[in-house]
């Protein structure tokens, strides 16, 4: 994936500095919860490779979390990180996982960079709907993939489902945060961080 990911961003000025640059890169393909599965003797056994998760190794420049900005810096950065992750699902690419650690930040030149990081269950479109592990974080996942038929695996992920979720993260940060810190009490959103998948989609469907 991340090999494609740097083929887009070669070209593609709204890619090109918001993702990671490795300096190193190392996977431990024999650590893989795939073997989970072929020890139980599922049926998806063999094919459980492609959905499986695996052990990586990567070190790159240093980033800070973009929750640590505020204002037109937080916003500016969101930004990219929209834009990149536009571009990137018009490459082939969808990242599967947005949450507020995937977004991060460096600075170059006096200002904040948005960067989208951490590929880890990223897929490619021309794969298809790829059910076998649940993708996402709970708080951020969009509603139709708290639904018990989508934790199932049963539910294709989509751009749309990755846009809600930057949404979320945005809303997120600007009701959790001030002045780049969590706020030390009376946070809102908080029962998202408690509840299930289901009880996350009852509380976001009365968020709004």
């Amino acid at each position: 994936i991340l090999n494609e990911v740097y083929k887009i961003a070669q070209t593609d000025p709204d890619v090109r500095g918001h993702v990671l640059e490795l300096a190193l890169f190392h996977k431990f393909k024999d650590i893989s919860t795939s073997k989970i599965r072929v020890a139980l003797g599922l049926k998806d056994a063999e094919r459980a490779e492609q959905g499986s998760r695996v052990l990586h190794i990567t070190v790159s420049r240093k980033l800070i979390p973009i929750t640590t900005l505020s204002g037109e810096e937080f916003l500016a950065a969101w930004w990219q990180v929209v834009k990149c992750h536009h571009a990137l699902w018009k490459g082939g690419v969808l990242h599967r996982d947005v949450s507020p650690s995937n977004l991060m930040v460096y600075r170059l030149r006096g200002q904040y960079i948005g960067v989208l990081n951490d590929y880890d269950l990223s897929s490619f479109e021309r794969d298809g709907p790829r059910g076998l592990e649940r993708t996402g974080t709970v708080p951020f996942m969009a509603v139709n993939l708290l639904s018990p038929a989508a934790m199932a695996g049963k539910v294709e992920h989509v751009y749309a489902h990755d846009a809600e979720s930057l949404i979320w993260v945005l809303t997120w940060v600007c009701l959790r945060y001030e002045g780049g810190n969590l706020l030390s009490k009376n946070r809102p959103l908080e029962e998202w961080l408690k509840v299930d998948a289901r009880a996350c989609a009852k509380e976001k469907a009365h968020f709004w």
